[in-house]
């Protein structure tokens, strides 16, 4: 392999982890806020934002299992370099952790739009 693969190879992972790590900062950080917005409100009128929340919760599982995938597609990578044979090839666990992390985006924005719309 050149060394420009390599280096391709090496980036394409940093970006990957500083993806799911962004996905994880706002839907954490998103469902926190509401967390605090609610306990500062108690004294007055609370808006409703179980919805937002459920949201949020999803879009965090779905990061954390698009993580779990993300490790498995690598191991799958690692046991094809060695020509090992695996149970499933890494293009399959690597489209599912695609989608997970399109899912748990999507959450994210249903979320943000719902609690909008609530504040409105």
């Amino acid at each position: 392999m050149n060394q420009h693969a390599i280096e391709t190879y090496k980036s394409l992972v940093t970006i990957t982890l500083d993806g799911l790590k962004l996905l994880a900062l706002l839907n954490g950080g998103a469902a926190v806020a509401l967390l605090l917005g609610n306990v500062a409100g108690k004294g007055g009128y609370v808006i409703p934002m179980r919805e937002s929340m459920v949201c949020y919760v999803i879009g965090l599982v779905l990061c954390g299992v698009a993580y779990f995938a993300s490790y498995v597609t690598q191991l799958n990578l690692f046991n094809e370099s060695l020509e090992r044979p695996g149970a499933l090839p890494h293009t399959w666990t690597l489209y599912a952790a695609m989608i997970l992390c399109l899912l748990s985006f999507a959450a994210f924005v249903a979320g943000s739009i719902i609690a909008a719309y609530r504040f409105t």
